[in-house]
Formats: C-alpha cells, sequence, structure tokens
C-alpha cells in the first residue's frame, strides 16, 4: 500500500500530466504531420522518404531534452536517426526504458482516407487521425510527457530512466533502429514498448507476441496460346506436353496450405489469443505470361507471397519445416509439380517475445495503471493479452531485457484508411507511464 507521502506525489505528479494535455496533442499533431514513412518499405522509392524518419526523431529528442534528458541522436544510415534521452538516476533504484517507433507505413491513396487526409493530424471529437496516430507516434509522445511531468513536478528518479524514439521498425529494419539502440548499449533493467496494445481492451498489458515469418512460393509453367487451355487441361488431350499454366499449379500449393492453416485453428492455441489467429496470410500474388499481364497465354510463372503468425512458443526453424513438408506433399501428387519443384524464398523471420504475467515489471505496469485510471472512465482492472502483430520487444527480451508492450492505439485501424487514436487513452498512457517510472526508478529522497 502507497504511503500518504507517494500518493500526495503521484497525484501531483498526474495532475501535472493533466495540464498538459493540450501541450501533448499539440505535439502529437506535429509528428503526425511529418510523413516519417520507412524508407525501405516494400513499393516505395528510399531516395524520396529518406530523412524524414530523422525530422520526426529531431522533434522527440527535442521533447526528450525539455525532460532534462541528455540526448544521444545517431543514425546507422544517414537521415534515418535514432534518439536515445538519458535522465540519470539520483540514486540506486531500478533501470528502465521506455521505446518507440517513428517510422510508419505509407499513407495509401488519400482518396481513400474520408475522415481526414494521411497526414493531417486532425482532431474530431476525441479523436486524432492521421498515419502513425496509432502506430506508434502517440505512444512515443506520452512517453515523452511522462518524463517531462516528472520534471515539472519537481521529481527526481533514483534509477535511470531512457527514452528511446528508433526507426525502421515497420519494415524489420532492427539494425537501423532498436537492434542499433541496444549494440550501442542502451539498455535497462526493463523495458516498456510504447505500441498500441488493443484489441482486446484499451491499454491491454501486451505480455507476448507471435512470431513473424514471410516467405514466397513460385512455381514454374510452360507458356503457350491461350487457345490451347483445354488441350493443356483434360486427361484425353496433350496436357504438360503442350503448356501448362502456372497460376493453376501455385493455387494447388494454396489449397493446401489454407488447410493447414485451418489445422493451426485447432492445434495452435494460446490462452492470450483467439483460436484461429496464428495463420498463414498469402497476401500477395504474381503470375502471368513473362512479364504480359494479359489473360491470353498460359503463365510460365506465379509467386504467392505469405506472411505467417505462429504460436511463440514454437521456433521458426520448426514452423518452416511444416510449411515446407506441406508444399512437398502437395508437389509430390501433381505430375508437373513432382518434376518441377515449388521453389521458396524465406525472406524474414521475427522471432516472439514472451513476459510472464507475473514477472516484476508486467505487475509494475499493472500497479501504475490502476492507480493512473481510478478516477477515469477507463476501467482501472488492467488486462493481459498477446500482441496481435510483432514488436521491437523481441529485441530487448533477446538481450535478456524482460520487456511488455503498452501504449495508446488499436491495431485493427493501424496501417488501414482513417487510422485515429482515442486521445483519452494517449492521457491515461502518459499518467501512467509517469507513474510506472517513479515507482520502478524510485525517486531520489527514497531511494538515499
Amino acid at each position: 500500500m502507497s504511503s500518504p507521502e507517494e500518493t500526495s506525489q503521484l497525484n501531483h505528479l498526474m495532475s501535472v500530466i493533466d495540464g498538459l494535455r493540450d501541450e501533448m496533442t499539440a505535439s502529437l499533431q506535429e509528428l503526425v504531420r511529418i510523413p516519417s514513412v520507412s524508407p525501405k518499405y516494400p513499393g516505395i522509392e528510399y531516395k524520396e522518404h529518406v530523412g524524414r524518419e530523422g525530422e520526426g526523431t529531431a522533434l522527440l529528442a527535442d521533447l526528450y531534452r525539455r525532460a532534462g534528458a541528455s540526448v544521444d541522436v545517431f543514425a546507422v544510415e544517414e537521415g534515418r536517426d535514432n534518439a536515445v534521452g538519458r535522465i540519470a538516476g539520483k540514486g540506486e533504484g531500478n533501470s528502465l526504458i521506455f521505446n518507440g517507433h517513428v517510422d510508419v507505413v505509407p499513407g495509401g491513396d488519400p482518396a481513400g482516407w474520408t475522415k481526414a487526409l494521411p497526414f493531417s493530424g486532425e482532431v474530431i471529437g476525441s479523436r486524432m487521425y492521421g498515419r502513425g496516430t496509432t502506430d506508434q507516434k502517440s505512444g512515443l509522445v506520452a512517453q515523452a510527457y511522462a518524463a517531462i511531468a516528472l520534471r515539472e513536478a519537481g521529481i527526481e528518479l533514483g534509477g535511470e530512466l531512457q527514452l528511446q524514439c528508433v526507426v525502421g521498425e515497420e519494415t524489420g529494419d532492427h539494425a537501423c533502429g532498436t537492434g542499433a539502440v541496444v549494440e550501442r548499449g542502451y539498455v535497462a533493467d526493463a523495458a516498456v514498448v510504447s505500441e498500441p496494445s488493443a484489441p482486446p481492451t484499451p491499454l491491454s498489458i501486451v505480455v507476448a507476441s507471435p512470431g513473424l515469418l514471410w516467405f514466397s512460393v513460385t512455381v514454374e509453367g510452360k507458356k503457350v496460346h491461350g487457345s490451347m487451355r483445354g488441350a493443356t487441361i483434360h486427361p484425353t488431350q496433350s496436357g504438360d506436353s503442350i503448356g501448362v499454366n502456372a497460376i493453376d499449379k501455385v493455387f494447388l500449393l494454396y489449397q493446401a496450405l489454407r488447410a493447414l492453416e485451418d489445422e493451426w485453428a485447432h492445434t495452435q492455441r494460446h490462452d492470450l489469443w483467439y483460436n484461429g489467429h496464428f495463420s498463414l496470410l498469402p497476401g500477395a500474388m504474381r503470375g502471368g505470361p513473362g512479364d504480359l499481364t494479359v489473360p491470353f497465354a498460359l503463365s510460365d510463372s506465379a509467386t504467392i507471397e505469405y506472411g505467417v503468425m505462429y504460436h511463440p512458443e514454437r521456433s521458426a526453424e520448426d514452423v518452416m519445416a511444416e510449411i515446407q513438408a506441406v508444399i512437398d506433399r502437395a508437389a509430390d501428387a501433381d505430375p508437373w509439380l513432382r518434376n518441377h519443384r515449388p521453389r521458396c524464398e524465406w525472406k524474414l523471420n521475427w522471432d516472439p517475445f514472451v513476459t510472464s504475467p507475473d514477472d516484476t515489471i508486467s505487475q509494475a505496469v499493472a500497479g501504475a495503471y490502476r492507480t493512473a485510471a481510478q478516477g477515469t472512465d477507463f476501467s482501472d482492472q488492467p488486462s493481459y493479452t498477446g500482441l496481435y502483430g510483432v514488436c521491437d520487444a523481441t529485441v530487448f527480451t533477446r538481450t535478456g531485457v524482460p520487456s511488455v508492450v503498452f501504449g495508446p492505439g488499436d491495431l485493427r485501424v493501424a496501417h488501414g484508411n482513417d487510422e485515429y487514436v482515442d486521445l483519452d487513452e494517449v492521457w491515461l498512457a502518459a499518467r501512467t507511464y509517469a507513474v510506472l517510472a517513479a515507482r520502478w526508478c524510485g525517486t531520489a529522497s527514497a531511494a538515499s
């Protein structure tokens, strides 16, 4: 139970945050208006976007300085700056990382946005709209203002607080972002990553994520004039001696992998996710007669790009072997594919992270949330969940830093048109981060 002195101190701290709310909203709006699209995002031109992440990072670095932090701005690739603000502890206490990424996915066609333009940061009612509002500039800003509130409330921490703004998360480019930060020596006793932690409820505490694989599967065909379609598919005709449509053949593999996905809904279950969350997404497909996109010849190549969300208790190697075995069995059952084997290319593995709900940092976030949510319109009872996607908490847990995800926003609107964040969530997140830092790091007077 908190002492009267601690209760008074935390109440004052939260009242300071309440007074900073309009400034916090203005900073978030300014950040959203910077189109800090990851320049390595597939399908965009690197030179047109490089440097915009750095502009966003500069804004966060200024906020970190306002919080009294010494700031290290550095880049692995020119124009793609990370910033780490260090608020040194005044006594003995635990160290803590607040981490978030400034890069976003492309805004897409503005005509598809019905509420506001992609990088407008327009506020309508209690929501701010724009790319990155949920994923995840609001979390970055809330963490920064939590630190600012600590300073303005006159609270000196016992242990060190690090404020980390990184690039490259949207493309798994850890070598330029969080991985580079860790490599530079910025670790701590625990980390809180400010990705959006809903669904299922706003500001859930995320203690695990799935793993993510990206692979492509390609089959070859035999190009021939489209008039030969019938002669190539009916058993009484000439068959593959004349031609083979690669699109037909790749769908045999699609069907086999779709059956595996259904099997996973029964066999790959976890208490933190709904049944069926672990999946194999055929997210992109291409095929045709050479480089043509006309339906007047049989396709000589077809490729499906898959994104795989896998169970956090499995290894990537195990999942890859299972997928490859399914593809091999489907190929063995088809006379053409038996002799013209499908080709798999494994492009990305993003390991899961797992932190027990009973871990000290998990319980500390839960306790801070209870305190911050009291008297608000939000439930003051925290909920635990698994992240629907993946995030940089993986990088910290690999290094031995226990991590959780806690942040404003909802993944159900991330990356889509009309992305938004509820500003009440941003405010409550900032209150929670501030209370957490004060308790986790300790205050100088308490630590001395």
